[in-house]
């Protein structure tokens, strides 16, 4: 009998999914944005249980199979998952694949093995946010960062979005440091300083509303402003530096990257890559996305368990269990 196996990565806009036989050879893919519900009517909706449940039927739909024997579901936690329980979401994936397994894991680790399959090295998965996973592949696991954009995303979309704004608020106040362009910048996009001001204290979400200044750093970086290109360079360093801190002892000194911001910034890119060379770690390209992580570490719980170290190491969030008869 043929085995399927489900991968599941939620996001902070979204959630994809993937559904793929034991070889990871893709046989459906999908998604539901959080804006529309999934299927473009902008009914809302977010990412909870019943837009994944959803989203697990829809993989199920169009690869013409009728179950899914493992999921593994890739998150931050809590957020993003609306108001289905963390402890209840697992249960709820099950039923709906007829799985016997479902693991809800980190989706940094999703990431890490999207990137870098099994082998041991480090990745920094870097979007609005920024988180590195680093392992040695024989059973030592090491997470690093991903502290939120108050305390910590060193390098992240948000740590670039608020440096950005406050260089543009210190040549407001005429302050030293202060950048002409990212002050202009700063007004097209949000009104003024007062407007935003008004606006990123009062929201939840005001971490993505600082990474949406990404573009125009880069932008101004790009013009030949220096502050800006000042930003991005230590942007990149800060995720390159925080990726190497993710290399436990005797791991292999490779390091890749995940999430939009390195490929989508040249500038940051560039910086990441030369502070990885002078430390003399190789910096590896993907191999894929952390949504195919999801599946490889799918496959590899049904194929006989989990990567050595990997229940201790604090990036499983969850699962469940139950053991179906084939054919019942």
């Amino acid at each position: 009998m043929d085995e399927h196996v489900i991968g599941l990565d939620v996001g902070g806009t979204g959630a994809r999914g993937l559904l793929a036989d034991l070889n990871g050879t893709p046989l459906a893919r999908a998604r539901r944005d959080r804006d529309s519900g999934g299927d473009g009517t902008g009914g809302g909706g977010g990412t909870g249980g019943d837009v994944l449940v959803r989203l697990v039927e829809d993989l199920l739909a169009a690869a013409g199979v009728t179950r899914a024997e493992a999921v593994v579901l890739g998150s931050t936690g809590a957020s993003g998952l609306g108001e289905t329980p963390r402890a209840t979401l697992p249960g709820l994936l099950g039923a709906a694949a007829g799985a016997g397994e479902v693991l809800f894991v980190s989706d940094a680790l999703i990431s890490y093995i999207g990137a870098l399959g099994l082998a041991g090295g480090a990745v920094i998965a870097a979007g609005t946010g920024a988180v590195a996973v680093g392992s040695d592949g024989r059973g030592t696991w090491r997470k690093v960062d991903g502290w939120g954009h108050l305390l910590g995303d060193d390098g992240g979309g948000a740590w670039i979005g608020r440096a950005g704004l406050a260089a543009a608020l210190r040549h407001h106040d005429g302050r030293p440091d202060g950048s002409p362009a990212l002050l202009a910048a700063l007004n097209r996009r949000f009104g003024g300083p007062a407007e935003l001001i008004a606006d990123v204290y009062t929201r939840a979400d005001r971490a993505t509303l600082l990474a949406r200044f990404v573009p125009d750093v880069a932008a101004a970086a790009a013009d030949g402003d220096p502050v800006a290109a000042a930003v991005l360079d230590r942007a990149g360093e800060h995720l390159a530096e925080t990726a190497m801190a993710a290399l436990p002892p005797g791991a292999p000194r490779v390091v890749s990257h995940a999430g939009s911001l390195i490929p989508g910034v040249a500038r940051v890119a560039d910086a990441f890559s030369r502070r990885l060379a002078e430390a003399g770690v190789e910096a590896a390209e993907p191999r894929g996305a952390a949504v195919d992580g999801a599946v490889l570490l799918a496959a590899a719980m049904l194929g006989g368990g989990l990567p050595p170290g990997l229940p201790e190491s604090g990036l499983i969030l969850g699962g469940w269990r139950e053991r179906v008869v084939p054919g019942a």
